[in-house]
């Protein structure tokens, strides 16, 4: 009796989700610091590519498409971005992603958001920081970029309304 489609996704999905839970497993055992060296940038971007297969994979059941493949390496320079501030990156309905990404500058900390498209560099799409040089209350600033243009086409202090005793805004 020929296998119903389902049938087969079944056996073969079973099979490929306990080998890769299986691999990382295995890849969980690389944490023993008696046998290995690493660094919280290594450990990051492993688990950032991970995390981009991941959301491919399930993106892949949503559109029947099949991205580009790249092949994980160590060895290649990271975008710092990605492995040395802490960060979250957002998969978008039409395949672009959002990345905010946190920078403790102890000058200007700031949060900066891009835009990533496959195949493309990213994009510097806005921030907000706190720039110390401002007067008080006038510290939290927000930048705007475009897309046609290299400097921010916005750049000005966050002091939202506020209700006091003394009224709206203080």
């Amino acid at each position: 009796m020929k296998e119903t489609k389902n049938a087969r996704f079944r056996r073969v999905a079973e099979a490929r989700v306990n080998k890769i839970i299986r691999m990382l497993r295995l890849l969980g055992n690389c944490s023993g610091t008696n046998t290995y060296a690493y660094d919280a940038d290594a450990v990051e971007q492993i688990f950032t590519a991970l995390q981009i297969e991941l959301d491919q994979a399930r993106k892949r059941f949503s559109e029947n498409g099949r991205p580009g493949r790249k092949r994980f390496s160590l060895s290649q320079a990271p975008t710092p971005d990605t492995v040395s501030y802490p960060h979250i990156t957002l998969p978008l309905p039409d395949g672009t992603h959002l990345r905010a990404v946190a920078y403790a500058d102890t000058t200007y900390p700031a949060i900066n958001l891009y835009l990533l498209r496959d195949g493309e560099p990213e994009e510097l799409v806005c921030f907000a920081e706190y720039n110390s040089e401002h007067s008080p209350c006038h510290e939290l600033c927000i930048g705007v970029y475009t897309s046609d243009a290299e400097d921010t086409q916005y750049y000005g202090p966050y002091r939202p309304e506020r209700e006091t005793k003394y009224g709206k805004g203080d």
